[in-house]
């Protein structure tokens, strides 16, 4: 079985780990992307390149990664405000790596449709062989179901473009959570885009109201919280809208992998692989129904595609459908 990543970033190319959660995550960052620390630190932005492209060619199942960018925030006037360090990688950098590296990545873009030429540049990035749109809407602080955004749903949808919108909560990035409800796609759908909700619509905690804490534990459905079942009746209802699977094994949401893959196969013809990588993952630590055995395995896996895959081999069969659902989305010449 091979398959592609279908939500992956890069970093900034001036990405300098500075910030007090990358300083405290960076031996961890490192081995989990199987790269060297002193060297992701010294070479940075190409250190980790080489070992994201690495991964890539020496996976056994991942045969190509969609690579996201993320778009600065910008103001309604279309002024830049503030871009981030470390997560914000541009449309460019995207393409610089795709041009080298075309048998690997499969490259979307992200572009604020706040910008005065948002609808320019569509056609711009369309054109080099872009294959879908990333939104962080929550980042960018806007709300993407504002009627004056609709000209930019229609024109990615003239191009037939998947777009990737970012649901569930946020941690990697300082984020608004009200822009962080399945609703948000809203209008996109409305449009007849083809829609994608990214890390299935459900944060690492799922509960964090006190007096239901206790159900984060529970491997009820039941408990898994109201973002759980919005999410499954878009995909129910919705015949354009899917669901990533990416930073799935993050703390609490790594429950519902099981009750995916045993209670709700209605759906697994909308679902699609993803990692969210570099974010870094640890079955070991997630809160998953296998034994300390088999953590244990997993987590000597090097690679950590692969690692990622025979976690979901657990649950899924691998000739699952939510390995292949990426071609009804994507035309990968």
């Amino acid at each position: 079985m091979q398959t592609i990543d279908f939500h992956s970033h890069l970093l900034n190319p001036n990405v300098s780990f500075s910030r007090v959660y990358d300083k405290a995550a960076i031996s961890l960052f490192a081995k989990k992307l199987g790269v060297n620390k002193d060297d992701l630190i010294n070479r940075k932005y190409d250190a980790f390149v080489e070992a994201y492209i690495n991964n890539i060619k020496t996976s056994k199942y991942v045969k190509k990664s969609v690579v996201l960018p993320v778009d600065a925030k910008i103001d309604s006037r279309g002024k830049e405000i503030s871009r981030d360090k470390t997560v914000c990688s541009s449309n460019d950098d995207v393409l610089r790596e795709y041009e080298k590296y075309p048998n690997e990545i499969i490259p979307f873009f992200s572009i604020n449709p706040n910008r005065k030429d948002a609808l320019d540049l569509i056609d711009k990035y369309a054109s080099y062989g872009f294959k879908g749109a990333k939104f962080l809407q929550n980042y960018w602080d806007i709300d993407i179901n504002d009627k004056k955004y609709i000209p930019y749903f229609e024109k990615i949808k003239e191009y037939d473009l998947p777009i990737i919108i970012h649901t569930g909560g946020e941690h990697a990035i300082e984020s608004n959570p009200i822009y962080e409800k399945v609703e948000v796609a809203n209008s996109a759908i409305d449009v007849g885009c083809k829609v994608v909700l990214a890390h299935f619509g459900v944060n690492m905690i799922m509960e964090h109201r006190l007096s239901s804490l206790h159900n984060n534990f529970s491997f009820d459905n039941s408990k898994f919280g109201e973002d759980y079942f919005k999410t499954i009746e878009y995909l129910e209802n919705n015949e354009n809208v899917y669901a990533d699977l990416s930073a799935i094994i993050a703390l609490f949401r790594t429950k519902i992998v099981e009750d995916l893959a045993s209670n709700q196969k209605h759906i697994h013809d909308k679902l699609l692989f993803g990692t969210d990588y570099p974010v870094p993952f640890s079955i070991l630590f997630s809160y998953n129904s296998l034994g300390l055995k088999k953590r244990l395995d997993l987590e000597k896996i090097v690679n950590p595609l692969d690692r990622y895959i025979e976690f979901f081999n657990m649950y899924f069969n691998e000739n699952s459908t939510i390995y292949t659902n990426w071609e009804k989305l994507i035309k990968d010449k």
